[in-house]
């Protein structure tokens, strides 16, 4: 069970540092995609400029770090599935 959650856990980190690498893509590409007409949000231009920033670290990290922990969690998956 405990490694289990340890393999999540590294799934999800590297979806999120995916996901860092895809909106930051998007914002370098055009600024005014995730803003909305006549309204100004200093937090989501902060979470742009930081997604614009660390892209290219978060996607080093980011997607070796999600396919190996995915692919980690389906083989001990089907080991277990065939101990079973």
């Amino acid at each position: 069970m405990k490694q289990e959650k340890s393999s999540a856990v590294w799934i999800f980190v590297g979806l999120l540092l995916v996901v860092i690498f895809i909106v930051g893509m998007v914002c370098e590409k055009n600024p005014a995609a995730f803003s909305v007409k006549y309204r100004y949000d200093l937090a989501l231009e902060q979470f742009c400029s930081f997604c614009v920033a660390y892209r290219l670290p978060a996607a080093i990290l980011g997607i070796p770090t999600f396919l190996v922990s995915l692919v980690l969690s389906l083989v001990r998956e089907s080991k277990r599935d065939r101990q079973q």
